[in-house]
């Protein structure tokens, strides 16, 4: 089941397991917000079925917009790792049901087992990587549209 999402692909049977145990299902209605900016870090999202649009306040009530996720891609992994609050914020732009992982239980599984460590930050560190990459492009796309006055 959790094989699907990218951080645990390369785990085996008996560690999917072992964090599947772990999981439960929740239902958010189209608009309603997951969590926001500053919030304190519980758990992680893992999309079963419809779409979460991640985005930042940045002055007042403008928003700007960083990313949509949908079926297949998790979220709210960040603050997980690194005992952070939340760095922006998370709406269901659909109907949306995600599988939640707690933040405590997370951390357990990641002390108690090296070998699901080592293969779950490594895909949180590539996965990084593969955002930050798509985050330098979105930028100097919107840096070269300024510059430019379009």
């Amino acid at each position: 089941m959790i094989e699907k999402y990218y951080l645990f692909e390369e785990l085996g049977k008996q560690e999917s397991a072992t964090i599947e145990k772990r999981l439960f299902l929740k239902h958010y209605d189209k608009k309603t917000i997951i969590f926001e900016e500053d919030d304190i870090v519980d758990s992680i999202y893992f999309i079963e079925q419809g779409e979460v649009e991640i985005y930042k306040k940045v002055s007042g009530e403008k928003q700007q917009h960083i990313i949509n996720l949908s079926k297949g891609e998790f979220f709210g992994e960040i603050g997980t790792l690194n005992d952070n609050k939340r760095f922006a914020n998370a709406k269901a732009k659909t109907d949306v049901q995600a599988l939640v992982l707690l933040k405590s239980d997370f951390e357990r599984i990641l002390k108690n087992d090296r070998n699901i460590r080592y293969k779950i930050y490594k895909n949180f560190l590539n996965e990084m990587i593969k955002r930050l990459r798509l985050s330098d492009t979105k930028f100097k796309k919107f840096f070269r549209t300024v510059l430019r006055g379009n």
